[in-house]
């Protein structure tokens, strides 16, 4: 975009996302990717203004309108690292776990020099959300009840430390006899 009213709009409404005006901008955005179709940084921040102004400010905007922006800017820039990187965290924040999982991995192999840190972060932030659906037991719950949310999360905790052992670059076996 090379025309300066388009660069001047897309600045405006950035400034709006940084200022923490995250419905405005998502309105600006929106009216951009309508304008400017083929821009994936305005695709991405469309989708970063909305999951912002959905999740933080309980603006109404549909899951899937802020998941289509994310796949929009994935499709116009499909080397960005970053954007593989936000949608998955997204996905994260509503569950969408095994979605996540694709790009956290597609993010990892653009980006071998943050491989380690999309890994870790895949595994710490995918383990505490599913920590957060399950719900804090009471201390005084009964001991069954206890055991039984232990034992559900059992296949949460080996995948998240899958992720974790990936980032380290640490087999498995290797890990036992470290501990």
């Amino acid at each position: 975009m090379a025309d300066n009213a388009a660069h001047k709009k897309i600045v405006d409404a950035m400034k709006l996302f940084d200022e923490g005006d995250f419905k405005k901008a998502y309105s600006q955005f929106k009216k951009l990717t309508d304008e400017f179709q083929d821009d994936a940084e305005c695709w991405y921040a469309r989708a970063e203004s909305g999951n912002y102004a959905s999740g933080m400010f309980g603006a109404k905007i549909k899951i899937d309108e802020i998941i289509e922006a994310y796949e929009k800017a994935c499709e116009l820039d499909p080397d960005n690292a970053d954007y593989y990187q936000a949608y998955g965290a997204f996905c994260i924040s509503v569950n969408k776990f095994e979605q996540a999982e694709m790009l956290y991995n597609e993010a990892a192999e653009m980006d071998e020099s943050r491989a380690a840190h999309l890994y870790s972060e895949f595994a710490i932030e995918y383990y505490g959300t599913i920590v957060a659906n399950y719900g804090d037991v009471p201390e005084d719950a009964p001991p069954e009840a206890v055991a039984a949310v232990e034992k559900a999360l059992i296949p949460y905790k080996q995948k998240a430390l899958s992720y974790m052992l990936k980032a380290l670059e640490i087999e498995p076996a290797e890990a036992k006899e470290l501990l």
